[in-house]
């Protein structure tokens, strides 16, 4: 059988002769393409391994060798076949119309295999079909698998509880001995508190020009040593920022760091083992702290011996209320409470430093707690991978206090100017805390 399409057509395509009118629409109508052949794909390779086990052979086997003359990996082929047997299902039918992505079919299809036995086939492709109409609103992969988790905690009472024993069960840290070159590998296997640990470390340590201490020779870069001395911090008080801080503050040592993100991640969690965590008021970057939103039914649960459902810190590491209260330990939290469908917080008071631009340490964990990520309404990232943007601008008189400061990523914080290109925000009177993001040409409304 020939197969024959259009696609070898695409090869001839001059890009520099489709207008800027035409562009976007030809895009979407080539990623739609991409992803009904993703779908193909995977329906030939099912077929694939179907004649394989028909022949005597392993799925696995089936798998290597599809690789083999495909040049792709064992696991990519495993992947396909996977969800070509998904055939049949919401989510692979709108996968084969082009409507959502193989990474959000297969994500699907992992949270429908999860459902508990005995569960109806109706009751399974309810629950799938219900994943792809959010998929389709455009759920990323992350949002899809946070919402079947909690769907699956509905569905199942014992469900947590049985994850976290088995979760307890599998924890795992092996260290190797050194060889001849005096590097050992480590391995761990880690459940959610250590997930949130490793998250939290990252995120407050593991930028660019930070923890350059720990590398071989700390006395090559002078600059660096000042960077992480927290007393040249508290004597200048305008340090370069973590990945919490302000972008427009150039950080002279992370110009030069040619660490790799690895190495870096290395380095934080060197930094976080000799030290420990902290959290100086008066400092401007590097808060070591977990925040985690509950609930007070969530507390209430956990005091009374239950799992409290699921919660989410604010990198982003998806784990129990009893685990989130277990990280505390005698360390003190920020909660931020919904009682009645409204947010409460406690005022602290953190304004004393006036003339301040940037954020304090426990400014940020204000706006960690109270946001739980970057207040751009199209944004999902976590809290821990933002910064700290004033809704009015310090240079237009906005003051470095919580009323006037906001979580936005770095691409959205980039996004703030004043050209005509430019976004703006402005505080929002009916959400404290959550500015407006007004997009670019859009008329300064009247005061």
């Amino acid at each position: 059988m020939r197969v024959t399409t259009r696609v070898t057509e695409l090869s001839d395509v001059r890009w520099s002769e489709v207008s800027d009118s035409e562009l976007p629409g030809v895009l979407r109508q080539l990623e739609e393409l991409s992803r009904r052949l993703d779908a193909i794909n995977a329906s030939g390779a099912a077929e694939a391994a179907t004649r394989a086990e028909s022949a005597g052979r392993s799925v696995t086997s089936a798998a290597t060798r599809l690789g083999n003359d495909l040049g792709l990996t064992a696991g990519q082929c495993r992947s396909r076949i996977d969800a070509g047997r998904r055939e049949g299902t919401p989510a692979m039918e709108a996968h084969r119309q082009g409507r959502i992505t193989a990474a959000q079919e297969r994500a699907i299809g992992e949270a429908v295999a999860e459902l508990p036995e005995g569960t109806s086939e109706d009751a399974r492709r309810d629950f799938s079909h219900h994943l792809t109409e959010l998929a389709e609103f455009g759920a990323s992969v992350r949002a899809l698998t946070m919402a079947a988790a909690r769907e699956l905690a509905e569905a199942d009472p014992g469900r947590l509880e049985r994850l976290e024993e088995e979760q307890q069960r599998r924890r795992e840290l092996r260290a190797h001995r050194a060889g001849l070159d005096g590097l050992a590998s480590v391995g761990i296997t880690c459940e959610p508190r250590l997930q949130a640990l490793l998250a939290a470390v990252i995120a407050r340590f593991g930028a660019p020009g930070q923890c350059i201490g720990f590398t071989a020779d700390p006395t090559a870069n002078p600059t660096a040593a000042a960077v992480n001395d927290p007393a040249a911090d508290a004597a200048t008080g305008d340090t370069a920022d973590s990945a919490a801080g302000e972008p427009d503050t150039p950080d002279v040592s992370a110009a030069d760091d040619t660490r790799t993100a690895g190495q870096r991640a290395y380095d934080a969690l060197c930094h976080v083992l000799a030290l420990g965590l902290s959290v100086e008021p008066a400092a401007t970057r590097g808060v070591a702290a977990i925040v985690v939103r509950l609930t007070p039914e969530q507390l209430d649960a956990v005091e009374s011996g239950e799992q409290g459902d699921l919660s989410e810190t604010d990198a982003g590491t998806q784990l129990t209320a009893a685990q989130a209260v277990s990280l505390a330990g005698r360390r003190s939290w920020f909660v931020s409470a919904l009682r009645d469908g409204r947010e409460e917080l406690r005022r602290i008071d953190i304004d004393r430093v006036r003339n301040r631009r940037l954020a304090s340490a426990i400014q940020r964990l204000v706006l960690y707690t109270a946001h739980g990520g970057c207040t751009h309404p199209a944004c999902e990232r976590p809290a821990a991978s933002c910064q700290a943007h004033h809704v009015t601008d310090w240079a237009a008189g906005g003051p470095t206090t919580v009323p006037n400061l906001a979580l936005a990523c770095p691409i959205h914080h980039g996004w703030v100017g004043s050209g005509p290109n430019s976004w703006r925000t402005e505080p929002d009177p009916v959400r404290p805390g959550k500015p407006r993001w007004i997009p670019p040409g859009t008329p300064a409304r009247a005061a």
